[in-house]
């Protein structure tokens, strides 16, 4: 009877035993369940420059980070991130973004980040790093002008828990990638539904400017950045031009550009020749806080008879929105398409 008793005391205190290792074991599982649902896994493919000028010393970043789910502290280095965090009403959630010398490179629509409440990490490509860390982000946004290996490298000395998320478009399938970028900034912040309305906005917008545009083959564009007065010219597949030509369907006055970060250098015979109907000028001179000199550049003897300036279709385009904002989110893309509707007839 005892030597009973003894086994059925043993036998209660294995399946105690069993009963507490399974309790644990579902709690490692809980924990891992919860993890997952308090981060969002972002996938980053950018190239990250060398010190070389040509870029031949450039790396291919191809990585997944886990960003915790509405992160307190961001440190945005990228305007239409930054737009896009501001009209999905989370400013509170940014500490840090670059203004440059007294605010000068923001553009007005980002004006209210002039404040002192965010600190000022220098200007889109030169990154003040002890600001950065004074700003103590959980993530920091960035895009093509601060993707360099030295920052990324600086990035970890002066923040080291920090997750990095890129937010530059691909030039290749421009609209896809603006749409991904907002979508990833929604998911990060619970956001989810309000980042797919902007996206819709941005689709029904491409949309209503195409059923025009099909029916303008014949008025041939050029977008032209003027660099106190130097003039580069940007076509399909290309910055500043992918958003133009290939998704919002205007017909190229050089199909040939060829595609540079800089743009192709330019003469005024060139234009002459070309003769575009449409013209698009950029000046970066006044958005670097140079003189704006695209009037005095587009106005000359050599220019006078092309189409664009005889039938009045030259459009100067905000500097700050297209020359620091563009290529990055839905949001900034919509100002930047408004402003084209201009030449729609």
């Amino acid at each position: 009877m005892k030597k009973f008793t003894i086994f059925l005391l043993i036998s209660l205190m294995f399946v105690l035993a069993a009963c507490g290792n399974q309790g644990d074991s579902n709690k490692g599982k809980d924990s891992s369940s919860k993890g997952d649902k308090d981060t969002v896994t972002i996938h980053n493919q950018f190239e990250a420059r060398g010190d070389k000028k040509d870029g031949s010393d450039a790396k291919k970043v191809d990585d997944k980070v886990s960003v915790p789910k509405n992160p307190k502290r961001a440190v945005v280095l990228d305007y239409g991130a930054l737009d896009t965090i501001k009209e999905l009403g989370l400013e509170d959630k940014v500490k840090g973004v670059p203004k440059g010398e007294g605010g000068k490179t923001l553009p007005d629509f980002l004006k209210e980040f002039k404040d002192d409440k965010y600190i000022n990490t220098g200007n889109l490509k030169e990154i003040n790093f002890d600001k950065v860390a004074e700003a103590k982000p959980d993530v920091i946004y960035i895009s093509g002008r601060a993707a360099s290996q030295q920052n990324l490298d600086e990035f970890k000395k002066a923040a080291p828990d920090a997750k990095i998320v890129y937010v530059g478009a691909d030039d290749n399938n421009e609209l896809q990638s603006l749409k991904d970028n907002t979508l990833n900034i929604g998911k990060i912040y619970d956001k989810e539904d309000e980042a797919k309305k902007l996206n819709k906005k941005l689709d029904d917008k491409v949309a209503d400017v195409k059923k025009h545009t099909k029916d303008m083959k014949d008025d041939k564009s050029m977008f032209l950045l003027v660099n106190e007065g130097e003039l580069s010219t940007f076509g399909p597949k290309a910055r500043f031009g992918s958003l133009i030509f290939d998704t919002l369907g205007f017909t190229p006055a050089d199909k040939d550009v060829k595609a540079s970060t800089h743009g192709q250098n330019v003469s005024n015979e060139y234009i002459n020749e070309k003769n575009p109907s449409i013209i698009f000028a950029m000046d970066r001179g006044q958005a670097i806080g140079g003189k704006a000199t695209a009037k005095k550049a587009l106005n000359n003897d050599v220019l006078k008879d092309v189409k664009a300036n005889k039938e009045d279709q030259v459009y100067e385009l905000d500097p700050k929105l297209w020359y620091f904002s563009s290529g990055s989110t839905s949001t900034t893309a919509l100002k930047q398409i408004e402003e084209l509707e201009k030449a729609l007839k």
